[in-house]
């Protein structure tokens, strides 16, 4: 496409630390954010079905990103079933995803560990359009959070030999793939890994983080 670029990728602890703070975020703060879901995603057993640590990890994060932000005059939103945090200025927002294998590696290009549903990819379009002028979507009625660029906080488990090494990055996409994936992305801010020594490695998870915008027709 004609004005097609690279993405941006801020990998430097410094030039992340700036971004983010361009952005009205710190990397301390996403990262306690990221550990208090770990905390509770911890309490998950191999009892539990496998999709629970996953969707709990995904739902604390967003809960702790909104339970952080809002005193400090973000708001938050779930246009249609999407949860998103709202600037303070509202021209952009954030919401969680779980990432593939090269999600918090700043020479490969992650994805979406799963395919979106048709909100989160109008998001995407949305972020494609502001872009590139140029490049038509449908129009449609506006909800709260609607119009404005959306940024995702990616995020993978990798097993440890001494337990969890949790890898993320915010980053904002400009396209998806074939498959509902998103996997092309306008900037990328790299977050510094955690490890979570001693606590319990999960199974690959097949978790569908929360059932977002999953449509369901009636056959016949």
């Amino acid at each position: 496409m004609k004005g097609w670029t690279m993405a941006v990728v801020h990998v430097e602890d410094s030039r992340a630390r700036s971004r983010l703070t361009e952005l009205g975020l710190s990397t301390e703060e996403i990262e306690d954010v990221l550990r208090r879901a770990e905390a509770e995603r911890n309490f998950c057993t191999p009892f539990d079905p496998l999709s629970l640590p996953g969707n709990i990890f995904w739902g604390r994060t967003v809960r702790y990103l909104r339970e952080t932000y809002t005193p400090l005059g973000w708001r938050s939103a779930s246009p249609s079933n999407v949860p998103l945090l709202i600037s303070p200025t509202d021209d952009f927002a954030i919401t969680a995803s779980s990432g593939s294998r090269e999600t918090g590696f700043a020479a490969l290009t992650p994805s979406t560990r799963y395919p979106k549903g048709s909100a989160v990819i109008r998001r995407v379009e949305t972020n494609r359009q502001l872009m590139f002028p140029d490049y038509e979507v449908e129009s449609e009625a506006q909800d709260v959070g609607d119009g404005i660029p959306t940024w995702f906080l990616l995020y993978q488990h990798v097993n440890t030999e001494n337990g969890t090494r949790l890898y993320a990055e915010l980053s904002l996409p400009n396209n998806t793939g074939s498959r509902g994936k998103i996997d092309s992305w306008h900037e990328r801010i790299i977050l510094p890994w955690i490890d979570f020594e001693g606590f319990t490695p999960f199974p690959s998870e097949d978790d569908s983080e929360g059932g977002i915008d999953i449509p369901i027709e009636r056959l016949g």
